[in-house]
Formats: C-alpha cells, structure tokens, sequence
C-alpha cells in the first residue's frame, strides 16, 4: 500500500455529527479574533466529549485559543505567510486530512457479517482469553423471595450467621454442611449468573438472586485467579475492529481505484 497515513481514529465522529445545525443556533465557548469555537464542533471531534474530566475539557479550549492565536500570528508575518514550502506543508496536510475521512467513511460502511466475525473467532479462539476468578461459594437456597428477604434480613442483623442460617434454613442437601458448595462457580460453568452476581461482590458479601425453582443468598469465601477463553459476544467488537484494520489496504486501493477513475490526471515529470 501507498505511504499515506491513516488517522483511522477519526473513524467516524465526523460522519456521526449533525450536519443540519445552523451557524446561530451553536454555543460559542471560545473565541480568537472573531473566529469561533463551538461546542457542537468539540462533540463532534472528541468522542465521548460529555464523559471527558472538565479540567481535560478546559485544557483543550485553552489548547485550541493558544494554537490559534499563534496561527493568526504566523499569518501576520510576512516571512512565514509568503513562504512557499510552507504553503506546500499545509496543503498536503489539508489533503491528508480530507484523504483519512474519505477512507475511514469508506472503512465504516463495510457491513461484515456474523458469521464472518464467527468464523474468525473460531479459527482464533486460543488467542482470545482472559483472567478470571473462580469462587469458592457458600450458600442459602430458599423456595420463595419473601423466606430469602427473611433469612437475609437475619444476616444484616447479625441474628444469625451464615453457616448456622444455612443449616437451619437452606432446602438444598449443602444446607447441612453450612451451605458450602462442592465446586467452584466460574464464569463459564454452569453457574455462570451465579458467578456474575458473585463477581461484583468483595468477599463476604451477600448476593441475592432467583435460582432454579426458588432463590439463593450467596458469598464467595475464596477465589483463584484462572485463564479461559473469553466468549465470542465478549470479543465480537474487538473482531469486529480487526476486521475492519485487515481490510484497510483494501478499501485503500478501492477508493483510490474509484478516486482515479474520477479524475483528470497529467503527469509533467
């Protein structure tokens, strides 16, 4: 592929903006010289901009007031704004820019299919994995809510202990042990809600949720740290992504094919 760069981070906020918002009806938050800085346009640029810290937020204003202000300077020096090496630096810049756009578009509206980003993650799925914890688990297994908001309300005032309330209380046969389960609750194991209800609790912890035919007050007591292979709804953007970059030289050659066919070429030397 050609040497052109692709700032494939503007994938699209541009594309994304609305287009039909009127010069008066934008919220000026700063302004250089009669040239404007709207809100609209940072929303536009900077993804997530509502969700970036506003001492961050302040520092690009304060980024774009101080860049501007050297730029209009730059152009009041006769040197500089006559100078035709320049000119030629900021017009490849501008065509860089629009080049990026023009691909990245391009690179968005490819539509890869399910069974694509299936088929990649099958192929690959070794190489998609992640650490996880797998709890040792205690628990209650109550028939209806209001037992489980019972026994629960018990626990938070201390009128009981955990291995006692599940001996005295749990419908289960682990009851009698103190409720401690045999295996351990993994993300991809047959428990698997029980361990996303788990995984979000310090240890101790209760978590209450309907299980089977009835309910659990559950804690995990012990973790250990293990390697699986992540499922494909977890990765399926990240695929999507790599997909997407694989393609770039691609789309590069088709756009530029298209772009060529368009276009009045003479070449002097």
């Amino acid at each position: 592929m050609k040497s052109i760069l692709l700032f494939l981070s503007l994938t699209l906020i541009l594309f994304a903006c609305d287009k039909n918002i009127q010069k008066e009806e934008k919220t000026s938050v700063a302004s250089v010289n009669g040239e404007e800085l709207y809100l609209e346009d940072l929303i536009c640029s900077y993804e997530d901009w509502s969700n970036i810290p506003k001492e961050e937020q302040q520092q690009i204003i304060d980024n774009w007031i101080d860049l501007t202000i050297l730029y209009t300077s730059a152009l009041k020096n006769e040197i500089i704004s006559n100078d035709p090496a320049l000119k030629f630096l900021v017009q490849n810049a501008e065509k860089k820019v629009y080049a990026n756009a023009l691909i990245s578009n391009a690179l968005n509206n490819i539509v890869i299919a399910n069974d694509e980003l299936f088929n990649y993650y099958r192929l690959r799925q070794s190489e998609f994995t992640e650490q996880t914890r797998e709890f040792r688990v205690q628990r209650i297994f109550l028939r209806t809510e209001e037992e489980m908001n019972r026994v629960k309300r018990m626990l938070d005032n201390k009128d009981i202990n955990f291995v006692d309330a599940a001996i005295r209380f749990s419908e289960e046969g682990i009851g009698r042990n103190g409720g401690y389960m045999n295996t351990l609750v993994t993300k991809t194991g047959p428990d698997s809600l029980l361990w996303v209800e788990l995984n979000v609790k310090d240890r101790f912890y209760e978590a209450l949720l309907p299980y089977r035919n009835g309910y659990l007050i559950a804690r995990w007591y012990e973790f250990r740290t293990a390697t699986s292979n992540s499922s494909f709804y977890d990765v399926r953007d990240e695929i999507d992504r790599i997909l997407r970059e694989e393609k770039v030289s691609t789309i590069y050659e088709q756009v530029l094919r298209e772009s060529r066919m368009n276009s009045n070429i003479i070449k002097r030397f």
